[in-house]
Formats: C-alpha cells, sequence, structure tokens
C-alpha cells in the first residue's frame, strides 16, 4: 500500500494542530468577577420558555489588575449532581478537555461593572442541575480570570433547569485519544488511508 506525500502531511498537520491546545487550566485562574443568577433556590425553570437573570461585575476588593481583560463568555455548567456517571459532563482542570460548560449564553466585550444579560434557557437544554460561570478572555484568546454564581465545591446557588430528557452521547466511534476537532479528522484521515 501506498500512502500518497500530501495526504500524510495533512493527517501530520492535524496531530500538530490537535496537540496545539492552549493548555489553560482552572485552578490556575483568578476568581475576580462575582456573578449571580436569578434563579431561586427549589425554583425549576422551563427549557424554552422561562429566563435567567445573570449579572456580573470585577470584585473591586481584589488587587489584581483587569487591565489585560478583552472579552467575557457566559457558560451554563453541570453542577457535580448531574454529573455523576456521565464522562460527557466530566470535568477536567485543563479547560480543554473539561466537559462542565458546554452551553453558551453570552460572549462580548469586557466591562468593568453593570454587566447584565437575560437568558431565555434553549428549549433543547437537557434536564439537570447547573451554574453559571462567567470566563475573562485575554487578547490571545486565552481564559484568563473566571467568576461563578455558586461556592468552589458547586453546592450553592444552583439552577435547576426542567428541560429535555439527554442521553448519554454514544462516543464509541471516536477512539479516546482526545477530545478536539484535530484529533477527530486525523483518526477519519487514517481510516481513509487505510482503506
Amino acid at each position: 500500500m501506498e500512502v500518497h506525500p500530501a495526504a500524510l502531511l495533512l493527517l501530520l498537520s492535524c496531530f500538530t494542530i490537535a496537540s496545539y491546545a492552549h493548555n489553560v487550566h482552572l485552578s490556575t485562574l483568578n476568581q475576580s468577577l462575582i456573578v449571580t443568577a436569578s434563579a431561586t433556590p427549589g425554583q425549576v425553570s422551563k427549557a424554552g420558555t422561562d429566563t435567567i437573570t445573570i449579572t456580573w461585575a470585577y470584585n473591586p476588593n481584589l488587587t489584581v489588575s483587569d487591565a489585560n481583560y478583552t472579552t467575557i463568555e457566559a457558560k451554563l455548567c453541570y453542577a457535580p449532581v448531574s454529573q455523576t456517571g456521565r464522562d460527557d459532563r466530566k470535568t477536567d482542570d485543563n479547560l480543554d478537555l473539561d466537559k462542565t460548560c458546554p452551553f453558551d449564553i453570552t460572549d462580548g466585550p469586557y466591562k468593568r461593572s453593570n454587566n447584565t444579560f437575560i437568558w431565555t434557557i434553549p428549549r433543547d437544554t437537557p434536564s439537570a442541575t447547573y451554574f453559571v460561570r462567567v470566563y475573562v478572555i485575554n487578547a490571545k484568546n486565552h481564559e484568563i480570570a473566571y467568576g461563578q454564581n455558586t461556592d468552589a465545591s458547586k453546592a450553592t446557588n444552583l439552577i435547576q433547569i426542567d428541560g429535555v430528557v439527554s442521553e448519554q452521547k454514544d462516543s464509541a466511534a471516536w477512539p479516546v485519544i482526545g477530545n478536539s476537532f484535530g484529533y477527530r479528522y486525523a483518526w477519519l484521515l487514517m481510516l481513509i488511508l487505510i482503506l
């Protein structure tokens, strides 16, 4: 079997792109934002109809500078109670591998204070218990700080959403090497080359 040099180069470039991750760990980020969400304890929000009001601001009691804060990304994240036994929701300190916060709420330019966003819960949101995390992004598009509406153990101020019943994703078709776009396409190209 002969392998075409261009196909081999393409395959190697996919692995190179996949291995060039920005390798940011949540534990190394400053928790410099104060984040709140409007859901009250015991309230069950309905996907497709209910809204959550999210606010965030820089914590003025910190001595960390926010000079290199450029944008924010607000995300809906699974609480530990909704992650048990679910690899598709698994928490990892490396943000490239973390599956805690798969739902985008909003993004935009960073402002130090007076940030409010009213978010209508999408109809396809799975039934689960959640919290909100807001990441701060720098000019290199890397997370450099964050805040969340819950405590460090993710046990307070949680949001209960009654949505679609979620089945665990069947990822058996893809080898468990990585979670990135490049790895999946590298495997696909390798299968094509073998055939």
